[in-house]
């Protein structure tokens, strides 16, 4: 008598073998691109070029501030999101739609309402961040666009509104 191999053995190897590697890839991630740290200037608008291509999310994670006073919030200056969308004949900069802001818990979005505000014939305000403490080191803001995007660069205005608060000094961006 021969020895005859379970029924399907390779079918059931392929089958665990797919589980392994989409349990492994799943907890990665992939896409994310690391595009450095960038310092924001104190007194002057600054614009941080990212030309990057085929993006879903931006994070900036906060690794800096300027410190005015001891004891103060933290707070963004004005962020834009300039660039290009995918599916346009032309590549006029335009700035950006964004779908979704998210912040990690010790942050605050100003006007998240109207960052975020959906009809395509409104103005769009700023993405504005302030902190709930004292300390915003090592905090991240998440940004989601409604689809896949060219980002030429980020602008940050100076707006000298908020000389009490500690300015943002520098961003360690990610993309997604």
């Amino acid at each position: 008598m021969s020895y005859k191999p379970p029924k399907y053995l390779f079918f059931y190897l392929l089958i665990i073998t797919f589980g392994i590697t989409l349990t492994y890839f799943s907890y990665t991630q992939l896409n994310e691109r690391d595009l450095g740290i960038y310092n924001v200037s104190n007194s002057s608008d600054t614009k941080l070029n990212l030309d990057i291509k085929n993006v879903n999310k931006l994070t900036l994670e906060i690794k800096n501030i300027y410190q005015n006073q001891e004891k103060s919030l933290c707070k963004s200056d004005e962020i834009y999101v300039y660039g290009t969308l995918r599916n346009r004949i032309n590549n006029d900069i335009v700035r950006i739609r964004i779908q979704n802001i998210d912040v990690t818990n010790q942050l605050k979005i100003v006007s998240k309402s109207t960052s975020i505000e959906p009809t395509r014939n409104y103005v769009h305000t700023p993405i504005v961040i302030i902190s709930e403490n004292f300390d915003c080191i090592d905090e991240v803001i998440k940004i989601v666009f409604e689809e896949e995007v060219n980002i030429k660069y980020l602008l940050i205005k100076n707006t000298g509104k908020y000389k009490t608060y500690n300015k943002i000094k520098t961003y360690n961006i990610k993309a997604y």
